[in-house]
């Protein structure tokens, strides 16, 4: 097996008395007679609170001992400071933003519904969570059942979940319960519904569209643009009459909208013009897009670049929002859900409504795969791992932490895989930036995946860097394969092989 990277355009518990004394010397000063204390865990604080006493040590000390006795008490106080402070601040340290949580299974999707979390994965489990610690499982398989790897909600109540064998569960409660049903034997790496019977289907040969029967139609023409523009990131069924496709050149080239008013009876292509588009998605009632655009270009000097973010009734008339996006410039506004698009790695911007909003991200766990409910967000690792939104205290400034990786899907006319390992998302980023090497570099890796589709081990061998070896298998360990099995029954499987990136050395 050889993969390869292609790159494109783009704790109140017992006091506990140090001195078992409760009488105080009126004379004394606070300072000099309060040496006893107790440590009391404060489980709202995770810290330890001090509460000083006042100890009669002058009146019950013989004349030639007071001296002594004032040295002591105020030897021990320090002391007591010192490790009460000790113990909050390490407490404080030690205190991770992000937490994590086990919803029962291998999370592979997350979205937000109703102040809610839902997740998805393998054998067709979906759990939600109020706040993304406690999980309740709604579904799952009796017997071997799918890998779910989307998850969307159209509305409160009507929802839906894909993944291989052309398996689609629907709600219509809310999520309280799930009707599997299945559009051909195809995985489908992406899904949108309106309702059960009107969306739009991609597999990796096709794109299909629902008209209200339980029979996919393939979207085939204008061919001369689903032949030029063959790859299809984001689908969005408006409604049951209107539904629109990104189709782009390549996973980081410029593209338009494919798009229909007539419930797929006609189709219309939409390129506008110097524009890169990020993202396409619904947001009440509305196609939202996200990208760059270049203006100016009439000006003496060319034009420039600047961020941008348009809605649309019908996928065709485009009108650019009047929020900030300004702090989109840096890397643009992209890898979007109806809370917010992601800035940078510590930045979210929500400006799908009026006035523009923006909260901090903690740092050290976003991913591509994120949900926000209320005040925390949680993303997708190999479990779920959640934190609160802080404020936002400089928009305008340089990221410090970039854009998780987000995995691409081939393009139209892909043959659907075949043998014992088929891949469902493999991608790895087309170039990577490192401090120590560059250049086109080949190095090994050893892949384990498990009976359920996902790979439980990654190892990188002669990448000649360290932080290259770590984004790699990072990236790696988001792969998606549909679940191995021989003679009908889950398998493991482990394979090796080379890999070929480009990678350049940072300024």
């Amino acid at each position: 097996m050889v993969f390869e990277t292609t790159a494109y355009a783009d704790s109140a518990i017992k006091p506990t008395s140090l001195l078992d004394h409760t009488k105080a010397d009126p004379k004394a000063s606070h300072f000099e007679s309060s040496v006893a204390a107790n440590f009391t865990t404060r489980p709202d604080k995770d810290c330890v609170a001090v509460q000083w006493w006042r100890c009669p040590l002058e009146e019950e000390a013989a004349p030639g001992t007071l001296h002594t006795i004032k040295l002591a008490a105020m030897h021990i106080r320090k002391a007591v400071f010192i490790l009460c402070l000790s113990a909050c601040l390490a407490s404080y340290a030690q205190a991770p933003a992000w937490q994590t949580s086990n919803p029962g299974f291998h999370p592979l999707a997350i979205v937000s519904n109703e102040s809610a979390f839902w997740v998805c994965g393998p054998n067709e489990f979906i759990a939600s969570s109020p706040d993304g610690k406690n999980w309740t499982i709604h579904h799952r398989a009796s017997g071997a059942g799918a890998m779910l790897f989307g998850i969307e909600f159209f509305s409160a109540k009507f929802g839906y979940a894909y993944g291989t064998g052309g398996t689609v569960l629907f709600t219509n409660d809310g999520g309280d319960t799930w009707e599997t049903r299945h559009f051909g034997s195809d995985t489908l790496l992406l899904a949108s519904f309106s309702d059960p019977t009107h969306g739009l289907l991609r597999t990796a040969p096709s794109l299909f569209y629902l008209d209200g029967s339980d029979s996919p139609q393939q979207i085939v023409q204008p061919a001369d643009i689903l032949q030029r523009f063959a790859f299809t990131p984001f689908l969005v069924a408006l409604s049951p009459d209107k539904m629109a496709a990104v189709l782009t050149e390549g996973p980081y080239s410029e593209g338009g909208f494919l798009a229909t008013i007539d419930g797929g009876k006609t189709w219309s292509f939409y390129d506008p013009p110097s524009t890169g588009i990020k993202d396409l998605l619904r947001v009440d009632g509305k196609y939202w897009a996200t990208g760059h655009e270049v203006v100016g270009k009439d000006k003496p000097c060319g034009g420039y670049g600047v961020p941008m973010a348009t809605y649309s009734d019908d996928g065709t008339h485009w009108t650019h929002t009047t929020s900030e996006i300004h702090p989109c410039h840096w890397e643009y506004c992209v890898i979007c859900n109806s809370q917010g698009c992601l800035a940078s790695g510590t930045l979210l911007v929500n400006f799908f409504r009026q006035g523009t909003t923006y909260s901090a991200i903690p740092k050290g766990a976003l991913t591509a795969k994120w949900a926000v409910a209320g005040e925390n967000i949680c993303t997708l690792n190999q479990s779920v791992t959640c934190a609160a939104l802080g404020k936002a205290s400089d928009v305008e400034a340089s990221p410090d932490v970039p854009l998780p990786h987000e995995q691409t899907i081939a393009r139209l006319g892909t043959k659907p895989p075949t043998g014992a390992l088929r891949c469902v998302s493999c991608s790895l980023e087309p170039v990577f930036i490192d401090d120590k090497v560059q250049g086109r570099i080949t190095v090994h890796i050893t892949l384990q995946v498990g009976p359920d589709g996902t790979v439980e081990m990654a190892n990188i061998e002669k990448s000649s860097s360290e932080s290259l070896t770590q984004k790699i298998h990072e990236q790696m360990m988001t792969w998606l394969f549909e679940p191995p099995t021989k003679d009908g029954q889950p398998i493991r499987i482990k394979t090796e092989s080379d890999i070929a990136v480009n990678v350049i050395r940072q300024k």
